[in-house]
């Protein structure tokens, strides 16, 4: 197409309404988005920052924001049921609630749209991922306890067309399109990316319920900026839609909800022959079935206005709308939730030594949910209205060369209301003050030192971000206080021509963490603020070096220890030690890249995986009947284990590629090797019925998937 004729196309789609600012917190990246980067190595900020390019998110095969950033350094993408698959990205061991996920540095998460939101933004128009660890990370973001990932959309510095097309195993489908667009004179840019891909449910132990779910995903994203005087003016616009489906197999989700006509199992014990979930599932197809539908819309506008030499006034807003619409074995839920931003902001450069920072932003999301369910049964809805106000100071403060100090405080009036818990009212209205700190020394061409320290807070806002999905008996909200945090993070890192390795040390304690305390006998579970203190400490390494003959081998060694009290707030159990190993080659049209994650062996009883058990069943083992009787106990000593993924490449020329490959090459699964992630939880010997649950997960749940595709670039 010709220039002309692309750039308004591509300028009438980003001003549609289905795309980013500057990042208000701003990386330097040394290298392009589109070079692959050796493990340890930073991008040159005062924070430790690692970047995941756009060449690394091809070389993993990435097709969603979670798979960009799975076993990256000190990153877990914790998959926290069997049935929908949630993944909750941790960073430096905090839950995912306390990573803050932003584009293009403007927060556009909330904890209700990340349950479900990270396998809903796709990879397509991604340029960057940084991953920035620790309370402070962001500003803006000072929420952001464990840390925040900033998400770099595109930006067009040519006129260009990229396609990416590839499909494999169990319904493995990708296609993604990304094109740019420069107006003759430079001032005008457009980016416009699509992708669409799908997978199927997976069952590795044919029982007829699936340990990973079906899922499509589609999304559209737009960029536009142009250059007026001393001015530019962006627009980010994406809409992303994606359904999940999971829970029983080789039937129709309309048609497992059908079934909820033809009655229930009598109880648990009817759901599986022999009542033993290892065995072929024998209840109704509704009472397993879960299905979710994502909408969820994005728009971010920016101005950035030069004040001839007195600084630079930048205003951004932004506004996502996400839509969630759920089924849960028997239970609806839908919710509706807006989160508008504004961030007004000056900075200049005060002498050759200071670089000041002075803002005011506004954060409100409110959300609303519906359940038939919940209704009929006169349960509370966990509808809320949050809003925080915050006014911030930043220095930059460069008394040498080799040392730079950032010095940052925020202070914030919070304010939640859980508007349909009429008992409670307003539960929330503080005001928080949040200093931190971030120190780099060069300590020579080669050696650095960061240092950070802070303190960060997050205002829990719902029950669900705790359990997805309301239960059937209801719930309480018994929070009355914000979750405050105290943070101190050290790296030293090393990088010459050919090598690069940084060792991490962070240690965060989190006070009043909200977490669901169950009852203890009759009564509803209940999210409550902790009187203990959360603490967790991480270490890690990341190293990498450029061989000869055009090999490259990076490695990655992680710790994760979390204290007592923390374990037992976890639904999943998360990962405690990783190693990860990459070897990549590249040689004229060829490339070749191998990679082997590495888990450790964990306790699981630390992570409240006691008396659950595989069968449960009414006669006992020497013919009499013992009604409820509970056996077989799940396995508490999970194993280590690891997977090995493989992909080459064949450029056939400057234009067109093609590259095959294979994700978790020996076909480990939890299921496949006999530990099923579904169970019956109880006291054995009680009498009462067990209750069934699907989340007795420590290992992938997805098996060796081979694929093939092909990238053109024109």
């Amino acid at each position: 197409m010709p220039r002309k004729a692309l750039l308004p196309a591509l300028a009438t789609l980003a001003l549609s309404p289905v795309a980013a600012a500057d990042s208000l917190d701003t990386v330097q990246v040394d290298g392009a988005g589109d070079e692959d980067r050796r493990a340890g190595e930073q991008a040159a900020t005062i924070q430790q920052t690692e970047v995941i390019t756009a060449e690394r998110l091809r070389r993993k095969q990435a097709g969603t924001l979670a798979d960009a950033v799975d076993d990256e350094p000190g990153v877990d993408v914790n998959n926290e049921c069997s049935m929908c698959a949630i993944k909750r990205v941790m960073l430096n061991g905090l839950k995912g609630e306390h990573t803050t996920i932003t584009v293009d540095g403007v927060p556009m998460h909330s904890v209700v749209s990340s349950y479900y939101g990270m396998d809903a933004v796709t990879a397509a128009g991604i340029e960057r991922v940084e991953v920035a660890r620790g309370a402070g990370a962001s500003l803006i973001a000072p929420e952001a306890i464990g840390g925040t990932l900033n998400v770099v959309t595109r930006r067009a510095e040519r006129d260009g067309v990229r396609v990416d097309l590839s499909g494999g195993e169990h319904g493995y489908r990708k296609s993604a399109i990304e094109g740019t667009a420069v107006a003759d004179d430079g001032a005008t840019r457009a980016t416009i990316a699509g992708q669409f891909d799908q997978q199927d449910r997976f069952d590795a132990d044919d029982n007829g319920v699936a340990e990973n779910p079906a899922r499509d995903t589609r999304s559209l994203t737009t960029h536009l900026s142009r250059d007026i005087g001393n001015d530019t003016v962006e627009l980010r616009v994406a809409g992303f839609r994606s359904t999940t489906l999971g829970g029983p197999t080789g039937i129709s989700e309309m048609s497992a909800m059908r079934t909820e006509a033809d009655g229930s199992s009598d109880n648990s014990a009817d759901y599986f022959a022999g009542g033993d979930v290892r065995r072929e599932w024998t209840g109704q197809p509704w009472e397993t079935l879960e299905a979710i539908d994502t909408e969820r819309d994005e728009y971010t506008l920016r101005w950035d206005h030069d004040l001839n030499g007195s600084g630079r006034l930048i205003a951004t807003a932004s506004q996502v709308d996400h839509e969630q619409d759920s089924y849960y074995e028997g239970f609806d839920y839908a919710n509706d939730d807006t989160t508008r931003f504004a961030d007004l902001r000056w900075e200049r450069a005060l002498g050759l030594a200071h670089f000041v920072t002075v803002g005011l932003d506004h954060t409100r999301e409110e959300m609303e949910s519906e359940s038939g369910f919940m209704e009929r049964n006169g349960i509370e809805g966990d509808a809320f209205d949050h809003r925080d106000t915050g006014v911030y100071l930043q220095d930059i403060w460069t008394p040498t060369a080799e040392l730079e100090v950032k010095l940052a405080a925020r202070l914030d009036r919070i304010r939640t209301d859980w508007t349909e818990k009429t008992e409670q009212g307003d539960e929330i209205d503080t005001d928080l003050f949040a200093p931190r700190a971030h120190v780099r020394w060069r300590h020579s061409d080669h050696w650095t030192s960061r240092l950070s320290a802070g303190r960060g807070y997050r205002a829990p806002l719902t029950f669900y971000e705790s359990e997805h999905g309301i239960l059937d008996e209801g719930f309480d909200i018994a929070i009355d206080e914000v979750e405050t945090s105290r943070s101190a993070s050290y790296a030293l890192s090393y990088r010459d021509e050919r090598r690069a390795a940084t060792l991490s040390l962070a240690h965060t304690e989190v006070e009043d963490l909200a977490y669901i305390q169950d009852p203890v006998g009759s009564g509803r579970p209940t999210l409550v603020n902790s009187d203990d203190t959360a603490r967790v400490s991480t270490i890690d390494l990341a190293a990498g070096a450029q061989l000869g003959a055009g090999w490259r081998v990076d490695a990655g060694l992680a710790r994760f220890a979390y204290g007592d009290d923390y374990k037992e707030t976890f639904a999943v159990a998360p990962v405690e030690d990783r190693l990860r190993l990459e070897a990549a080659w590249e040689g004229g049209p060829w490339s070749f890249n191998s990679t082997v994650n590495a888990v450790g062996s964990r306790d699981l009883t630390d992570y409240g995986y006691g008396d659950r058990y595989n069968r449960w069943d009414d006669d006992d083992e020497d013919g009499e009947v013992d009604e409820g009787e509970l056996r077989d106990p799940k396995e508490t000593d999970a194993p280590a284990w690891y997977t090995i993924d493989l992909r080459l490449d064949h450029a056939l020329d400057d234009t067109l590629s093609l590259y095959a490959g294979v994700n978790n090459l020996l076909d480990y699964t939890q299921a496949g090797d006999e530990e099923t992630p579904l169970f019956y939880e109880g006291e054995a010997g009680s009498g009462e019925e067990a209750a069934f649950d699907v989340a007795h997960i420590y290992a992938p749940l997805r098996g060796r998937v081979f694929y093939a595709g092909l990238r053109a670039e024109f």
